[in-house]
């Protein structure tokens, strides 16, 4: 899953790599002198196909956006913050597209659109659990809900969630603390609570991941904790799967072939 690079591949496509014996039309530049080129006619050039990975997309730009939040950390504690929101989102639904396309391409058909329904969707959550049951006819491998990575799946999950589903304002409080008046504010910490407000740590945090309940206050430390959870994840739900999520790279190969001209 830490693999960094972004994976660009339309950006000078040569078709040549993928249908041998086949020569690109001549640039421009290698036309020599004479008027311009003018319009191409209809069918002139070269098509290509491929089938998207959104898993792979999405990841990516996580990546991205995770690399910017820790370069931005040094100017700006917000930008930094800002960032780390961006690449949770994105890593988050990277996930929800990984489960979502293994149930469609190994799930058994007449359940896979159980947990692939986009008019019906099940809590994310579910879809993890379940997704064995859906391509294996038998009973999947031991599920243990209280064992790693697991517990820390379910906070990362119901931290997106709690952005989405805000609730009343007093589940939407946020501290935030200065040694002295004229100092700059930063986000409390649980040992930096004053005993007179009896804040409880999982006011703030979570648990088992330490992710801060505060959006504001999630940095690049905390998308570290995210990224390792949600690669966890991904690991123990292939391992009940027996290997076959990602199997041949199959949840982020994305096959390109020529269809104009036909071979």
């Amino acid at each position: 899953m830490r693999n960094g690079d972004p994976g660009a591949r339309r950006p000078g496509f040569d078709p040549t790599a993928v249908a041998e014996g086949h020569r690109p039309p001549p640039r421009d530049r290698d036309r020599g002198p004479g008027p311009g080129p003018g319009p191409a006619p209809a069918g002139a050039g070269w098509v290509i196909e491929t089938v998207v990975s959104p898993f792979h997309c999405l990841y990516q730009d996580a990546l991205y956006f995770h690399t910017q939040s820790h370069r931005s950390a040094a100017r700006s504690d917000g930008e930094a913050s800002r960032h780390a929101r961006a690449a949770l989102m994105l890593y988050i639904a990277g996930a929800e597209a990984l489960v979502h396309q293994a149930a469609a391409e190994l799930g058994r058909p007449e359940l896979a659109r159980l947990v692939a329904d986009p008019g019906r969707p099940l809590p994310l959550a579910d879809v993890w659990r379940l997704l064995p049951a859906i391509v294996f006819d038998g009973p999947p491998a031991g599920f243990d809900p209280k064992a790693p990575p697991w517990p820390q799946f379910a906070e990362l999950l119901s931290l997106r969630a709690s952005w989405s589903y805000p609730g009343p304002a007093p589940q939407r409080r946020a501290y935030y603390h200065a040694p002295n008046q004229g100092a700059p504010y930063e986000p409390l910490e649980p040992h930096q609570v004053p005993p007179a407000l009896a804040l409880t740590p999982d006011r703030l945090h979570f648990p088992h991941t330490g992710l801060p309940r505060d959006p504001y206050a999630l940095r690049p430390r905390h998308l570290d904790t995210a990224r390792g959870v949600l690669d966890a994840a991904i690991e123990a739900l292939d391992r009940r799967l027996a290997g076959a999520l990602t199997r041949d790279g199959r949840h982020r190969v994305e096959p390109v072939r020529v269809v104009h001209p036909e071979a």
